[in-house]
């Protein structure tokens, strides 16, 4: 288990993790799909059944007053859409098959406010990458591959949009089977 990520590390090669995470699910028939993705490769591949999908707002962070300014952090901002860009993967434990999601406006801004909202609590800042993880695992080259292409092939599977409507805050220290929902807290902000 990892018990400190250098701040320039990569905290998402490991299956381990550290502190606090934000985390923004997919609501309705969006979120039911990519949950069935998502348990449809852990039975195939043998991997992890995360079972909530999510984009990461902002991850590792430590403080002890992470719900609370969470709470705040939420009445500035407002529902919003990610869309879809494709199916991608890395050499990642935790970002094995994901897809990309456009870097909108509103997307790039929500995460603008919540960097700097917890700019001195983030044990980790590489660049945002929105994307929703379909894979947690090791799983090599050829299998990933495999499980691009299935996708790829039954597009109307893949949401190519959805709304969020909540930040998640998840306790993501340790392993991934111990990681819990410590509160749902509804965007409340005001339209610009």
């Amino acid at each position: 288990m990892t018990s400190a990520i250098e701040k320039n590390a990569d905290p998402y090669k490991s299956s381990s993790f550290i502190g606090i995470s934000l985390w923004m699910c997919p609501i309705g028939a969006a979120g039911e799909a990519y949950t069935k993705i998502i348990q449809e490769a852990a039975e195939e591949y043998g991997t992890f059944d995360f079972k909530v999908p999510h984009v990461t707002l902002v991850a590792a962070l430590l403080s002890d007053n992470v719900v609370e300014r969470a709470r705040e952090l939420a009445t500035r901002m407002t529902p919003y859409e990610f869309e879809s860009d494709g199916i991608s993967g890395r050499d990642a434990y935790f970002q094995s098959v994901y897809s990309k999601m456009k870097t909108s406006e509103e997307v790039k801004r929500n995460n603008a406010i919540a960097r700097e909202f917890f700019e001195d609590d983030c044990q980790t800042n590489p660049p945002y990458v929105p994307h929703l993880s379909l894979v947690y695992g090791d799983l090599d080259a050829n299998q990933k591959e495999e499980f691009k292409l299935k996708i790829l092939q039954n597009k109307t599977t893949l949401p190519s949009k959805f709304m969020v409507d909540a930040i998640q805050v998840w306790c993501t220290k340790g392993e991934v089977e111990t990681w819990y929902c410590i509160e749902k807290i509804p965007l409340t902000g005001k339209k610009i």
